[in-house]
């Protein structure tokens, strides 16, 4: 705003009525040299489209309430005004993600694009987003990723896949350096670690992706660097050759073809690993057989506006070889999953065992309620709202199961390698030594 001095009449002059007055610039006439309208009509529509844009979702959820996560992660919150400066640059991916009628918006922006164009929507990511393995990205960097890359035959891949591990958080150096942390201070406690990785969909299932694609080689550089390493130093179980193997075996995919995650079978296989590296030969009492058929929501479609289904059967394991001990039921990947198996049961791991892991370990569950005899299941979401309560928890155990899958722990952004979280478990390991 200009507060502009000005005579009261024009002619000669007359001290009695030249005597200035202060007023604002938009009341200048509109040949002044310093007049400037109050609001433009430009202003005014951007005023208007910002009142629509952040109020817009305050009405949709009063009229249409809640949005469900169509990413399978927690919404943005409304920014907190303590944030600064942050509460403006928070404000918009809670506006976007507030959308009542968000899926709705993706869904059409597909068919124009597909429709109209012949082309899939450009749907970036944008780099704060949690992958459906329930990871929190970093923020995005110059290079756009594709949310979903359409492969062959009808094959989806998560485009965080490549984009993680392009954009690291933090160096492999610096990653190996935090897990080695975790596993020393575990281990030095007094406490068995187990660390296990299971593999990415597009580091299992490369056959069907494009042959040329965002990220492609600078991905393929990590997962290549990242591999041995994780193996050699940290003592990581490789479950790539047990995926292949199995795929082999059942003459199809252990990867479902429209979602980021594998089928009960991998989350068996990594069940089954786990166990036998704990008492090696522990499975030689098992039978696993074919259970009820199971069918989903596929996680992939939904991010570029379609639908897709997940279809596999799920799995039976009696760990004695008669009674069959998986879990069957869902459950909510904020609370804590506790199992008990009567300590005669032949085939199953005994003492008391903390399992720390991210989606990947949400297929496992069933198998990992039969093969221990006292477990509890944490997933991330867990780790993030109480470090503490899950630090209890393996100050209370036997041995310490870490899962993180490839794309999160190789480029540095899986929850447990968060340095508050490391931070809060190290610290209880070292407090509460077991002897």
């Amino acid at each position: 705003m200009l507060l502009v001095s000005v005579p009261l009449k024009t002619g000669e002059p007359d001290p009695e009525q030249t005597q200035p007055f202060t007023v604002h610039e938009a009341r200048l006439p509109s040949d002044h040299p310093n007049y400037r309208p109050r609001h433009a009509a430009k202003q005014r529509l951007a005023l208007v489209c910002s009142v629509i844009f952040f109020l817009g979702p305050l009405a949709g959820l009063a009229v249409f309430g809640q949005p469900p996560a169509i990413e399978n992660r927690p919404l943005h919150p409304f920014p907190s005004l303590s944030q600064g400066w942050g509460f403006f640059s928070g404000l918009v991916p809670w506006a976007v993600d507030n959308l009542s009628f968000r899926n709705s918006a993706i869904q059409a922006n597909d068919q124009i694009s597909r429709g109209v164009f012949g082309e899939p929507p450009a749907l970036g990511s944008s780099g704060t987003d949690a992958a459906p393995g329930g990871i929190q990205a970093p923020p995005q960097q110059a290079a756009v990723f594709p949310q979903v890359i359409e492969g062959n035959n009808g094959w989806m891949y998560y485009g965080e896949d490549m984009r993680a591990k392009c954009q690291p958080n933090a160096s492999l150096d610096a990653v190996m350096q935090s897990v080695l942390r975790l596993k020393d201070d575990v281990v030095g406690s007094g406490r068995r670690f187990v660390l296990v990785v299971p593999p990415d969909k597009s580091t299992i299932e490369p056959q069907n992706l494009p042959s040329q694609y965002e990220g492609k080689d600078c991905a393929k550089k990590l997962s290549d660097q990242f591999w041995p390493r994780i193996v050699k130093e940290a003592g990581a179980i490789d479950l790539r050759g047990a995926v292949h193997a199995a795929e082999k075996q059942i003459g199809g995919p252990v990867y479902f073809p429209q979602d980021s995650h594998w089928t009960f079978v991998g989350g068996f296989l990594m069940t089954r690993a786990v166990a036998d590296s704990i008492v090696p030969g522990i499975d030689s009492t098992w039978k696993v057989a074919k259970g009820q058929s199971y069918s989903g929501p596929a996680d992939l479609p939904p991010l570029i506006g379609r639908t897709g289904v997940d279809t596999t059967d799920r799995l039976t394991l009696a760990p004695d070889g008669t009674t069959d001990r998986t879990f069957q039921d869902s459950f909510d990947a904020r609370n804590v999953l506790t199992f008990h198996n009567p300590a005669d049961v032949k085939g199953t791991v005994g003492g008391t065992t903390t399992w720390i892991g991210d989606s990947f370990t949400t297929w496992a569950t069933p198998s990992i309620a039969a093969a221990f005899q006292n477990v509890s299941v944490v997933q991330g979401a867990k780790l993030l709202s109480d470090p503490a309560a899950v630090a209890q928890l393996m100050v209370d155990s036997d041995t310490v199961v870490v899962e993180m899958v490839e794309r999160g722990i190789a480029p540095g952004i899986s929850v447990e390698l968060d340095p508050k979280v490391l931070d809060t478990l190290t610290k209880a390991m070292a407090t509460h030594p077991r002897r």
